[in-house]
């Protein structure tokens, strides 16, 4: 798959194969809540343009989320999220359970809000990710 870096930042990078309609995303270290929103509406900017609809987000070097980003994620993150044309989301998950714990309080914070309109489902690796993102 020919991927193309569509944003590329000292935290968080964006790559995309539009003709293989995939999206994959890797935060590189832990960030602070304004990076936790620039990379996230990065995100949602790149689906929106290019209109991919599986997506595979890198979080293994995450490191924990700040209270005021699970705020953010669950309600205005997956809602623009849920307008674009994203069908299944992958998360490669951290190794650390509390940080896994942390970002599995999101989705579920924001499927009970009604916001997700898209499946999602976590991995403990990018081939796993990769592999369920791609029927394979």
């Amino acid at each position: 798959m020919p991927f193309k870096t569509i944003y590329q930042s000292d935290f968080y990078t964006i790559e995309v194969d539009v003709e293989g309609n995939l999206l994959q995303s890797k935060w590189h270290r832990p960030v602070n809540a304004q990076e936790i929103e620039l990379g996230g509406t990065k995100l949602y900017e790149v689906l929106r343009d290019t209109k991919v609809e599986r997506a595979v987000a890198n979080a293994q070097d995450l490191g924990s989320l700040p209270a005021a980003s699970k705020d953010w994620l669950s309600t205005t993150f997956y809602q623009l999220l849920s307008q674009t044309q994203l069908k299944r989301l992958a998360r490669v998950m951290p190794s650390s359970v509390f940080h896994q714990v942390a970002l599995e309080s999101v989705v579920t914070r924001a499927e009970a809000l009604g916001v997700t309109k898209f499946e999602v489902k976590n991995f403990v690796s990018q081939q796993e990710a990769l592999n369920w993102t791609l029927d394979i």
